[in-house]
């Protein structure tokens, strides 16, 4: 078997290699298993090996494996532990564990590692498996999550803020792209249409077919593909069973929910519930879909869809905002059958924030817009009102209340909120 040193050097080796991006996310410390989870290809491993360099310029003890490696697979818990043991014969030693999903029973044999006590874990996977609220029963209490997204529009623009038209200029043709092109990094540093293919291609085979053994894969890509351009619309299993029976695709309700089950756990797309106190209205009221990047989007939606597109890059950046900052974020959207709100923003259970997007102010989206999140405000007593458009930015004072209006690059670039 090769050397585990060996491994970690060659992956260390090509992160010389690549194009850095700085990212905006530190990973946890602490002496429970570390889990970074997100869709394949975000950065996760990047990440990982970033941080292995830091730990071993400080002189600590690392190792990097990838559990895609056929080799590392084979090994029980007792094998790797001994293998690692013959790198480092004494201390304690940093593993970046990458891909785990891949190793059979990971769960039992994460357990034993991180109770043996001689090693600090982190691992990474492209499975909700590894999410805190999914986690099996044999790593309660042992383990932290956390959610790795594509590129933030404040990480691909950098930390100056435009002060001159030029700069805003600029600015905006970098937001343009970003809408176009999304946050994977290997898609936006080629601006290559045949990446997003690749990507998606690989998500739907080796996360989804290959994970969850789907029969018909015909039947699934068909649903795959309708789901997918569903995004920023409402959804529940019944409408979906309907509308792709019209499409010739005869798969009962709880086939479908297994479908949409694979591709949340693929982190491929988000489920947001409406925003009530009643736990019954919740489970039967529709829910809204989002994708984990707009670079899907474009392969569906024109330019008479940007609204759409704008809406799913403010849904990802209030997850980003729940996942990296402040996990006791709760997000929701409201609707009460005379005004509808797209982002109910709750911190600790307390409703603080209420975003509404559209693409455009106009005359005849102005009642549903601005009106309709002014209703709402009024009803869950909430007084930061914002509202996202593409390039308008004003206060507008209505009923007593403020309703602030600010363009896309200016929301995706707000300082983090506590």
């Amino acid at each position: 078997m090769i050397g585990l040193r060996e491994i970690t050097l060659e992956y260390l080796g090509a992160l010389e290699k690549g194009e850095e991006i700085p990212r905006e996310i530190n990973l946890p410390r602490g002496s429970d298993i570390k889990a970074i989870v997100g869709p394949r290809r975000v950065g996760k491993t990047f990440l990982m090996l970033r941080t292995a360099r830091e730990l071993i310029e400080k002189g600590e003890n690392v190792l990097y494996l990838p559990f895609d490696e056929p080799e590392l697979r084979k090994l029980t818990a007792r094998q790797l532990a001994e293998e690692i043991r013959r790198e480092f014969p004494e201390g304690r030693v940093t593993l970046f564990l990458d891909e785990i999903q891949e190793w059979d029973e990971w769960d039992t044999k994460l357990r034993w590692l991180h109770d043996v006590g001689d090693f600090n874990i982190y691992v990474s996977g492209s499975s909700s498996a590894l999410l805190s609220s999914e986690i099996p029963s044999k790593l309660r209490g042992r383990h932290l999550s956390k959610l790795i997204l594509p590129l933030s529009f404040r990480e691909i623009a950098g930390k100056e803020r435009p002060m001159t038209f030029r700069e805003r200029g600029k600015l905006r043709k970098l937001l343009d792209e970003y809408v176009k092109w999304g946050g994977f990094p290997e898609v936006w540093l080629t601006k290559s249409r045949e990446k997003v293919i690749s990507i998606l291609e690989t998500i739907f085979y080796r996360d989804i077919i290959e994970h969850f053994a789907f029969r018909d894969v015909r039947e699934f890509r068909e649903v795959f593909y309708y789901v997918l351009s569903l995004c920023g619309g409402y959804f529940t299993y019944r409408s979906l069973q309907r509308a792709l029976k019209g499409l010739g695709v005869e798969a009962n309700v709880k086939t479908i929910m297994n479908y949409l089950h694979a591709m949340e756990s693929s982190f491929l797309i988000f489920e947001l519930p409406l925003f009530s106190t009643s736990t019954k209205r919740i489970m039967r009221s529709p829910r809204k879909l989002y994708l984990v990047d707009t670079a899907f989007t474009s392969l569906f939606f024109k330019g008479q869809d940007a609204g759409r597109k704008i809406e799913n890059l403010v849904f990802l950046e209030l997850l980003r905002e729940k996942s990296y900052r402040n996990p006791l974020i709760e997000l929701s959207y409201y609707s009460d059958g005379d005004s509808e709100v797209d982002f109910v923003i709750r911190v600790g259970g307390e409703v603080t924030e209420l975003v509404q997007v559209t693409y455009e102010i106009t005359p005849s989206n102005y009642e549903r817009e601005v009106l309709g999140l002014l209703k709402a405000g009024k009803r869950l007593g909430v007084d930061k009102l914002t509202l996202v458009t593409m390039d308008e930015e004003k206060k507008l004072r209505e009923g007593g209340k403020i309703i602030d209006v600010i363009p896309l690059w200016k929301f995706l670039l707000r300082e983090p909120q506590s």
